[in-house]
C-alpha cells in the first residue's frame, strides 16, 4: 500500500469519525444536571472507557433525560 495524499485523507477520516462522538460526550457531560453525581461520574467513567459504544449510548439514551445547567 502506497501512501498517497488520497489514502492518508481515507485514513485520517476512518480514525477521525469515532473520536468526534466521544469528544462531544466528554465536553457535553460536565455541561448537563443528572439527578445524582455519581450518574455523571459513571457515564463519564463508562464514555471515557468504551468510547464509541459509550458515546453513542449517552447520545442515544441518557442525554435527552437530563437538562443543560
Amino acid at each position: 500500500m502506497t501512501f498517497n495524499p488520497f489514502n492518508m485523507l481515507i485514513l485520517f477520516v476512518i480514525f477521525l469519525i469515532p473520536v468526534v462522538p466521544t469528544l462531544w460526550a466528554i465536553v457535553d457531560l460536565p455541561r448537563r444536571r443528572f439527578s445524582r453525581t455519581r450518574w455523571k461520574v459513571i457515564w463519564f467513567a463508562l464514555v471515557a472507557t468504551l468510547p464509541v459504544l459509550g458515546a453513542i449510548v449517552y447520545f442515544a439514551f441518557v442525554r435527552r433525560h437530563t437538562e443543560p445547567i
